[in-house]
């Protein structure tokens, strides 16, 4: 026999009223019970048990909190649709495509896809930060998310391998492959090309060469103060003192090795120096009275000095007609030697500068060169002109006004044409 849903229903709830009024009856006949009880113990006396026993018990009250029956109902399940049910998959659907499209994105910086075959020149300042490399990195174009290097910097300790240098990577580097190109082993020589023009000081060319990136000023300062270089023009007794190379280092356009050693870097200014000053220098300076340090020094003074080619072997006769007439002219005064004594102290000019270089209060020549000259000015050194000139002073072309007497000289200097005021 077959029934349909709202008969098996029917019965259903038939049975649970059923069971709900057969509960009722169950709980009056306890009750009764009880109340059975309950007289009968009042009319006991016997000895057995007390005369006045008395239960009281409310059944009813204390399950009073007692759900009622309910009867049993069919819940159906609730469904989203197929509309939700597209939406829910369109959404799960662009969630991963973002997801995998951020993924390939991350992978192709840190496996190098897809990057350009391009050479860049990377330099490792000494005392880097992790972070100072990151952006030179990111401005070279070598990586392209700066968080995410950091990331594998701090997973591979990155900053514990690389080391202070010039190094060249190619932009299609893997994070791993650009760790290891900035590591002490696998540095390559980088060459540079180095101007130094004539009549710059040792401060100057250092400082220029540390711009360049072949070697820190520090290093550079250390070395020719106190290295013994093998060079007979160098005297081995000014060892310790800090300009004893002052006047050798040969202007000229040189190639250096990025991060090259600083003895190397000096060696080859002392090689072209000892290559360019011939022994014919040599010999022509012994001829004049003069040591090799001498004439060095009075062509720095003319380097500084001369407005133009043409006036080096005049100004150089007027160093030479002061010397050789000290009597008269015990003092050289040439300006550019106190310059060069206050070049590195922040104070004005003054013909009063208490110093060893100032030619105005100390008579002779100063204790050593002032500039590193170039080939014209130690030719003119060597091979002055003849003249009776013992005076100059600045016109407004950047050239000299060259005067026999004081007068001359003095009528110059208030002339409208002296430019030295």
């Amino acid at each position: 026999m077959s029934y349909t849903t709202e008969e098996i229903k029917k019965q259903l709830d038939d049975a649970a009223r059923k069971l709900q009024i057969s509960s009722e009856k169950a709980a009056q006949e306890r009750q009764q019970q009880i109340d059975s009880m309950e007289s009968a113990a009042l009319e006991d006396d016997s000895s057995t048990g007390p005369t006045n026993f008395n239960v009281r018990f409310d059944f009813n009250r204390a399950y009073r909190d007692l759900p009622e029956a309910k009867p049993l109902r069919f819940r159906r399940e609730k469904r989203s649709g197929l509309i939700g049910g597209l939406l829910y998959a369109v959404f799960v659907i662009c969630i991963s495509l973002v997801l995998a499209s951020l993924a390939w994105l991350a992978a192709t910086d840190v496996l190098g896809f897809g990057a350009m075959d391009e050479e860049v020149s990377i330099i490792v300042p000494r005392g880097f930060t992790l972070d100072e490399i990151i952006d030179s990195l990111y401005d070279s174009e070598v990586i392209k998310y700066k968080f995410l290097f950091n990331l594998y910097a701090g997973y591979s300790n990155a900053e514990g391998k690389i080391s202070p240098g010039s190094y060249i990577l190619n932009k299609n580097y893997d994070y791993r492959a650009i760790v290891y190109g900035l590591s002490a082993s696998s540095r390559v020589l980088v060459e540079t090309t180095v101007t130094i023009p004539e009549g710059y000081t040792l401060a100057e060319i250092f400082q220029r060469l540390e711009d360049y990136g072949v070697c820190y000023c520090d290093d550079l300062w250390e070395v020719a103060t106190n290295n013994d270089f093998n060079f007979s023009f160098l005297d081995p007794e000014t060892i310790g003192q800090r300009n004893r190379l002052e006047g050798y280092l040969f202007p000229e356009t040189y190639n250096f090795y990025l991060d090259s050693s600083p003895t190397q870097v000096l060696n080859k200014f002392l090689n072209e120096f000892n290559y360019r000053y011939t022994e014919l220098f040599y010999e022509r300076a012994a001829s004049m009275g003069y040591t090799t340090h001498e004439i060095i020094t009075i062509a720095s003074m003319i380097e500084r000095e001369a407005g133009s080619d043409d006036e080096r072997s005049r100004i150089a006769a007027v160093i030479y007609n002061r010397l050789n007439n000290s009597s008269q002219f015990p003092m050289l005064q040439i300006d550019a030697t106190i310059y060069y004594a206050i070049a590195q102290l922040d104070i004005d000019f003054s013909t009063a500068y208490d110093s060893p270089y100032n030619t105005y209060i100390n008579s002779g020549l100063p204790p050593g060169p002032i500039s590193n000259p170039g080939i014209e000015s130690i030719t003119a050194a060597l091979y002055p002109d003849t003249t009776n000139e013992y005076y100059y002073a600045l016109t407004h072309q950047g050239t000299h006004k060259f005067s026999r007497t004081l007068a001359e000289h003095d009528a110059f200097v208030a002339s409208p044409e002296y430019a030295g005021n």
